[in-house]
């Protein structure tokens, strides 16, 4: 969403040809998302046509969804319906893969080393974002505490 070519900067000039006066989104609301998944999964955590291979790996539906070309085509042609279609499938797509990156259940290609690195805080990280493992940590720690108090008391 970052160039002329096809992010907020393109939409604003598509409605200004269509007489429209674009109202102006401060640059720090913006979110690019293509960016943010790179930052989470790593480079190579899906291969290129990005979007269609992460709809394909995620079985997300795509009836509706046209490509540039198609979408082109579509406006050339005056199938407005079909466009309208197709912005409201992309909008449930992203929607789609938000919400699966946010709950953690978005497939990608990435390794567990492409999205925590080999760093020890990394698994800290890790740790402390599992409940569970999170958990057992502190369980663990516990255990030991009790252990070495009543191994002080026994001697």
């Amino acid at each position: 969403m970052r160039d002329i070519n096809y992010g907020f900067p393109a939409l604003a000039h598509r409605y200004k040809v269509l007489k429209g006066n674009p109202e102006e989104i401060n640059e720090s609301k913006l979110v690019d998302l293509s960016r943010l998944l790179i930052s989470i999964y790593g480079i190579s955590y899906i291969s290129h046509p990005r979007l269609q291979k992460i709809i394909e790996k995620n079985h997300i539906t795509h009836k509706d969804f046209l490509d540039g070309k198609a979408e082109a085509d579509a406006f050339i042609n005056k199938q407005y319906v079909k466009l309208h279609q197709s912005t409201l499938r992309k909008v449930d797509v992203f929607a789609n893969i938000v919400e699966r990156s946010a709950d953690g259940s978005l497939k990608t290609n990435s390794s567990w080393k492409d999205i925590y690195g080999n760093y020890i805080t990394a698994v800290i990280e890790l740790i402390k974002e599992n409940p569970i493992i999170s958990g057992l940590v502190g369980l663990i720690g516990f255990i030991s505490a009790v252990i070495g108090i009543v191994t002080v008391f026994i001697k």
